[in-house]
């Protein structure tokens, strides 16, 4: 959460689709994905910022597939839920609570009903898998005889913050959030394609100090033959493994651009989706036991605000606006 419908339709559903992190490093490391929606305004969004804390959003839930009627209230928690371990800091949860608000009430603004797959909805989400969303009944599940504290907690530190959304001039921002970086933000152009102002590389270092920071996996030349052949058309890949990634070429921040795999170029993040790895930061290396390694260093598409560096930022005395504003600059919260 497709190349239709305005960029941000995508977003919505490739936001907790990828790696789904949801593995409890910051859940859902992925919160968008697509290339045109940074071409439409987002004009009719203020009217969502007029309407009161009771408005509803439509949610596609995909495990049913069925449309939940959804409250800002109950989005907001089940969000942070969703995309943050309790156990972070109080101001990292708010500034996830923001972002999320912003972020859905963005992808409404945007919906114009011509994406037949969405029946109605504004975005997905898969609450039973808790991508994007989870409901009560979930939090219930996921924090077991926790569940009580929990809620009353996410409800307290939420509740100040319920009505604040992020916006750019005037209007709420696409506010795109990730689980790790690779020790810097990666900008929105690299990824999709386009360029949103506040979408752009900012230092994230604190990202490097996370037990997840890195994973290292190996692949079988057929395995990475036969997900490379099923996502990108006319690469030869019959001869020696150790020559088939001839370049990779990178962004100032640190992730693969480009991938020169024999005389195609494709891009890093497709090759990341294709390979189902955890970030386009990645190294691949075709080892003397003949398999490919795969190093990769961050988790989730690497734009907006690192889930993780808004933990560290809180931990090290930063509020939720001040995280807000490091990692979507140019950006101010309304009221």
């Amino acid at each position: 959460m497709k190349k239709t419908l305005p960029l941000i339709l995508l977003f919505a559903l490739l936001v907790y689709l990828l790696p789904m992190i949801t593995l409890f490093i910051p859940q859902n490391s992925d919160k968008a994905s697509s290339s045109s929606i940074f071409q439409n305004d987002l004009s009719s969004a203020n009217s969502a910022l007029d309407e009161n804390s009771e408005e509803s959003l439509l949610i596609l839930d995909e495990d049913t597939d069925t449309v939940m009627t959804v409250s800002i209230h109950d989005y907001v928690l089940g969000a942070v839920a969703a995309e943050m371990p309790i156990s972070y800091p109080d101001e990292a949860l708010r500034a996830q609570a923001v972002a999320a608000h912003s972020y859905a009430l963005a992808v409404k603004a945007q919906c114009d009903g011509s994406d037949p797959t969405l029946k109605g909805a504004y975005f997905k989400a898969d609450p039973v898998r808790r991508l994007g969303f989870v409901t009560d009944e979930v939090m219930q599940s996921l924090w077991g005889e926790d569940y009580e504290e929990n809620k009353a907690r996410l409800e307290s530190v939420v509740a100040p913050v319920l009505d604040k959304v992020l916006l750019y001039d005037g209007q709420p921002a696409l506010t795109c959030y990730h689980a790790i970086s690779n020790g810097m933000t990666e900008s929105s152009e690299n990824v999709w394609g386009s360029a949103l102002p506040y979408l752009v590389s900012v230092d994230s270092s604190l990202d490097l100090q996370s037990p997840d920071y890195e994973q290292t996996i190996t692949m079988t030349a057929q395995e990475v033959s036969e997900y490379l052949s099923s996502s990108f058309a006319g690469l030869d890949l019959s001869g020696d493994p150790s020559q088939w990634f001839t370049q990779l070429e990178l962004s100032p921040a640190g992730y693969v651009k480009n991938v020169h795999i024999g005389q195609v170029v494709c891009k890093g993040p497709d090759v990341r989706n294709a390979l189902a790895l955890r970030s386009a930061a990645f190294t691949i290396t075709y080892t003397e036991d003949k398999v490919f390694s795969i190093t990769t260093h961050g988790y989730g598409h690497g734009v907006g605000m690192s889930q993780y560096g808004a933990s560290a930022m809180a931990l090290n005395g930063k509020t939720y606006a001040e995280i807000l504003s490091y990692y979507y600059p140019g950006t101010e919260l309304n009221g």
